[in-house]
């Protein structure tokens, strides 16, 4: 008796697989694509923290400097609300009057598309801009954006005069503003050197002075005045008179009023005293290292551009930031320390994601191992970055 042998079936290969198991030269050359275009993908690709979604919701700001909550709220917020009321796709609103300003938070509705819905927002902010006090100044419409998030916050410190730090932030920020990938710079806890007269009531009583005439009389003189154009045939030019005040003293020789008919002339200076000062506070910053006594300091955050990469914004800043140090202009004892970088939340998530993929690799490759052999473990173990490198080179 004899046993019958059966044949192993056969599976027949499709068109795809014949083309690549005859032509394997196509089949490197489409291997070689995938890794060298996934690598120059990667360098190219927009690296941030969040991804770019769209938030439908905006902030509406109206400062009104000098005025009290009450007012604000009867005069600006209920204005504003009223035409808000019966804006299309709105979803909701909040609104918080303050001394000088009025904030009102609207959120419009999921479904909502978010460019027509700020146009709108915009119309009926327009629309109630006419019924607002003239002091009032024009109110702004925000967008609310994961873009808002500071990707990089830093702090100025050291023994140095509140107006030289205060100078040197406004500098830093100029030159910071001009680095590409940053959209805005805020600063916290600064004050900005002015120059303050405060009159002496005695005198002015003395002398029949109203304070409102000194104030007019202020105004009127630092201004800059065109004074037309001048057109010949060998030269034009325009001309200008640079009335505002370069300079202190000239401000303390202002004329302001004369005694009598041919009396002598009574200069600011014998009204008011007159000097350098610093801006009331609005915000105060302070900075503590380690236990250390907190130090005044001024806060600095950089926000990005939309859809630009925020480990290279943050790092032009940091440039910008080291550049600026080295200058003579940069105050001796003033130092800067970074409190916050997003660049090592994104360079730790981007350790994270590469870490799970060679530990995947190596677990499909002892696996297949030890179930198959070396060839079949090694080719699908090489299978997964080359796809993830495949999927960035498409994308």
């Amino acid at each position: 008796m004899t046993e019958e042998k059966l044949a192993p079936e056969t599976i027949e290969a499709t068109a795809w697989e014949r083309f690549f198991i005859l032509r394997p030269v196509v089949g490197m050359l489409l291997l070689t694509l995938f890794i060298v275009g996934g690598i120059l993908a990667y360098g190219s690709l927009v690296k941030e923290s969040l991804p770019d979604l769209e938030i439908p919701q905006a902030t509406v700001s109206t400062y009104w400097p000098g005025a009290d909550p009450q007012t604000i709220e009867q005069e600006v917020t209920d204005k504003i609300e009223n035409e808000l009321s019966s804006l299309k796709g709105l979803k909701q609103y909040r609104s918080a009057s303050f001394d000088s300003y009025s904030l009102i938070a609207v959120e419009f509705v999921a479904t909502a598309d978010i460019a027509e819905s700020m146009q709108l927002l915009r119309s009926k902010i327009d629309d109630a801009e006419a019924e607002l006090p003239r002091e009032a100044e024009k109110p702004r419409v925000n967008q609310v954006s994961v873009d808002d998030r500071p990707m990089l916050t830093l702090v100025l410190y050291g023994d140095v005069d509140m107006a030289i730090l205060s100078r040197t932030a406004e500098d830093l920020e100029n030159r910071l503003e001009k680095v590409a990938g940053v959209n805005e710079v805020k600063i916290g806890g600064q004050r900005e050197e002015v120059v303050r007269v405060q009159l002496l009531p005695e005198r002015l009583i003395a002398l029949g002075i109203a304070p409102t005439q000194v104030r007019d009389r202020i105004q009127a003189a630092n201004r800059d005045v065109p004074w037309g154009d001048i057109e010949s045939e060998q030269l034009g030019g325009a001309f200008r008179l640079y009335g505002r005040f370069r300079d202190i003293a000239d401000l303390r020789n202002l004329p302001i009023d004369r005694l009598g008919r041919g009396g002598r002339v009574v200069r600011l200076a014998e009204i008011a005293d007159v000097r350098r000062d610093l801006e009331r506070e609005e915000s105060r910053a302070f900075l503590s290292n380690e236990g250390q006594p907190f130090k005044r300091s001024i806060e600095m955050s950089l926000t990005k551009v939309p859809a630009s990469d925020a480990l290279i914004a943050i790092e032009n800043a940091k440039q910008a930031i080291t550049a600026a140090q080295t200058t003579p202009e940069w105050p001796f004892n003033l130092q800067v320390r970074v409190t916050t970088d997003q660049s090592e939340q994104i360079e730790e998530s981007l350790l994270r994601l590469f870490t799970n993929g060679w530990q995947a690799m190596l677990g499909v490759f002892f696996v297949l191992l030890i179930m198959l052999s070396w060839r079949e473990a090694l080719i699908a173990g090489l299978s997964i970055p080359v796809t993830f490198l495949g999927a960035l080179t498409l994308i």
